[in-house]
């Protein structure tokens, strides 16, 4: 059966003041009446009911995912008690999943993506199960670039080495982190090369021999656990074996290693929601450039990102702009300076402004 694994552990920082420690990015509604999680979680329904859901997440998100969510089931919502990438947070859903169900095939989903296309959406993750269940693969999907964009790391794809129905699925020759501007220009040319998605899928059993072989302490680590796994107990066995590992990616501890890894290219109306910049896309943009919500008057005003739904915002004669404000703080900064938002954490700390992380 396939198994749905939604990695809710981020604490969204470039979303700044919108998103803080206590209600990170994807606790909030950012696009539509639904939360990030909520919405992610319901895409999946249609193919994976909610008893097969799994959620892990900061020990101080779970009551409010469990509110949000109420149809998830206890054992499927799993705290970590610390940050420690997506490696061992991936490591300890596989370990946890193979003792209900030793043959799972595991998906493994971000919580705070975008997707406008949720039908072909669906059709993909089925065809990646199939995929998965063919050979002892690895499969990752990389979304077809629609612009040269350094803001995401890329897959450069390989010869095809399956067709499932009319897709086509990929080896993977190699994964490229984020490039400037020149080189993502060459990316998107060739045609090689996909975004990279951060959305997987495999068998439980098959990710988990992935960790034994390139990334063992974790997989030890979670490994030493397994008899309190779904037990009362499990809460103080993940603290104490996340106290043992290091914070590592999946990519770079088992993707960019393991030499079976496909990719199916994918085009689903994906957006990572990765900076105030990415809502351009999904709030739409007015006849000058500007994306907007709340209460907001832009005259002579172009480009700009704004987001005041407490008060009148009124922008005069600026261009490339993103304005963020909340009820305790207000965020100016040029657009091309939006991925350096999460900066601000250790100077707000430092002035004395840590109360509003």
């Amino acid at each position: 059966m396939i198994y749905a694994v939604i990695m809710a552990g981020g604490s969204g920082t470039r979303f700044w003041p919108r998103s803080r420690s206590n209600r990170p990015k994807q606790l909030l509604t950012i696009s539509g009446e639904k939360t990030m999680i909520r919405a992610t979680i319901d895409r999946v329904l249609p193919l994976i009911p909610y008893d097969r859901v799994m959620v892990v997440a900061g020990a101080s998100h779970v009551g409010e995912i469990a509110k949000q969510v109420p149809c998830l089931t206890g054992d499927m919502i799993v705290a970590e008690p610390c940050a420690r990438n997506t490696a061992p947070c991936i490591a300890l859903a596989a370990y946890k999943l193979r003792k209900i169900d030793p043959d799972a095939v595991m998906v493994v989903l971000p919580a705070d993506h975008l997707i406008a296309k949720e039908q072909e959406f669906l059709q993909n993750l089925m065809k990646g199960a199939d995929a998965a269940v063919q050979g002892d693969y690895l499969l990752t999907f990389g979304i077809f670039p629609s612009r040269p964009e350094t803001a995401y790391g890329y897959i450069k794809l390989g010869p095809r080495e399956l067709r499932i129905d009319s897709t086509g699925v990929f080896t993977v020759a190699g994964f490229v982190e984020k490039p400037d501007a020149e080189t993502a220009e060459k990316y998107v040319t060739s045609g090689d090369y996909v975004w990279n998605s951060g959305m997987f899928v495999w068998k439980v059993s098959q990710i988990i021999h992935a960790l034994e072989t390139h990334l063992p302490g974790p997989a030890r680590a979670m490994e030493e656990i397994v008899p309190s796994l779904n037990t009362p107990e499990e809460a103080d066995a993940v603290r104490h074996a996340y106290e043992t590992v290091d914070s590592v990616s999946i990519d770079y501890g088992v993707m960019e290693k393991a030499q079976n890894v496909l990719c199916i290219p994918v085009d689903v109306g994906w957006n990572d929601i990765g900076s105030w910049v990415a809502l351009e896309e999904v709030w739409g943009r007015d006849d000058r450039g500007n994306a907007s919500t709340g209460d907001v008057l832009n005259l002579e005003t172009s480009n700009c990102i704004v987001s005041s739904p407490h008060k009148v915002a009124a922008l005069i004669g600026v261009e490339d702009l993103i304005v963020v404000d909340t009820p305790d703080a207000l965020l100016i900064c040029r657009k091309d300076r939006a991925q350096d938002v999460k900066t601000l954490q250790e100077a707000l700390k430092a002035r004395g402004y840590g109360h509003l992380l």
